[in-house]
């Protein structure tokens, strides 16, 4: 087995972990999740997790990394689409939502990183900034065809993303509403308020 195999494999159960682990983390908060109530819930021995990670730390960065990637590719795939705003910002409302609170990534990690090490904390900054800009340019792309309504397309950018984001706190897998509920009702309430 090559090396990239054996990472993908490893990769893949880092994920099975962080999907087993989301509802401890759920229950307790990150901060009251500490490395044995995650591998409990993930049904593993304190020694199997710390053999996946080394700390929770190592754990909320690769959360993070896997989920950022995933939202820089729906904003791309977004922009690509054709239809103009109304099609581009459902698509990524829609797709925000679907990485966002899919159990393997452990949603509710998503907005709790903010106790991570200066190294790591920085590059997921960037990173979250670098979806941001994404974002913000389909707003201002939707401006210039006069598809969305005029104004500050960063707070605009902000007040999306920020509605998008709050429903990891209450979403609940399994729970009333799928993940294609909350989409469509989002795409449906958050589109009124932006497009022209």
């Amino acid at each position: 087995m090559n090396e990239r195999s054996k990472q993908r494999r490893v990769d893949d159960r880092r994920l099975e972990i962080l999907a087993s682990a989301g509802g401890a983390i759920r229950k307790l908060g990150l901060r009251g999740a500490g490395m044995r109530e995650i591998a409990e819930a993930a049904g593993l021995s304190a020694g199997n997790l710390y053999y996946y990670f080394r700390s929770k730390e190592e754990l909320v960065y690769f959360c993070q990394v896997r989920t950022l990637d995933a939202l820089i590719d729906v904003a791309k795939t977004a922009a690509a689409s054709q239809g103009g705003a109304r099609v581009q910002l459902g698509h990524l409302i829609e797709g925000h939502l679907r990485v966002l609170l899919d159990s393997r990534t452990a949603g509710a990690v998503h907005l709790e990183f903010d106790d991570l090490p200066p190294p790591l904390y920085g590059k997921l900054v960037r990173k979250r900034d670098r979806y941001e800009k994404l974002v913000r340019a389909l707003i201002v792309d939707g401006q210039a065809r006069a598809e969305v309504r005029p104004g500050n397309a960063k707070l605009k950018a902000f007040a999306l993303l920020g509605a998008l984001n709050w429903s990891a706190r209450w979403f609940h897998p399994g729970g009333v509403y799928s993940v294609g509920d909350v989409a469509l009702s989002f795409a449906d309430q958050l589109l009124g308020g932006l497009l022209s």
